[in-house]
């Protein structure tokens, strides 16, 4: 049975802090990004670990400086979600 993978502690906080900066609320910043808003609350609560492309997307929509953007991808599995080897082509964003 897989393992779920824990994010390190300062994720989910640089996550919040993140989407605050950017003035956006949980739903709005979900729906910039393109994620569900329950996923997102499980990202910020440290619950999950994003997919290495969420990740990036999550970056790029939160326009967050290199600090954030760092601690953000440390973060990021290159095996799961949108990035799983299974998908082949299925990640990319429109």
């Amino acid at each position: 049975m897989p393992v779920r993978r824990i994010p390190p502690d300062d994720f989910g906080p640089t996550l919040r802090a993140a989407r605050a900066a950017a003035g956006l609320g949980l739903r709005e910043a979900a729906k910039a990004i393109g994620l569900n808003a329950s996923y997102l609350h499980a990202l910020e609560a440290g619950q999950r670990c994003p997919s290495r492309t969420v990740a990036e997307r999550i970056a790029t929509v939160l326009a967050v400086d290199e600090a954030a953007r760092v601690v953000l991808l440390s973060a990021a599995v290159t095996d799961a979600g949108r990035d799983h080897p299974a998908r082949k082509g299925a990640g990319a964003w429109t």
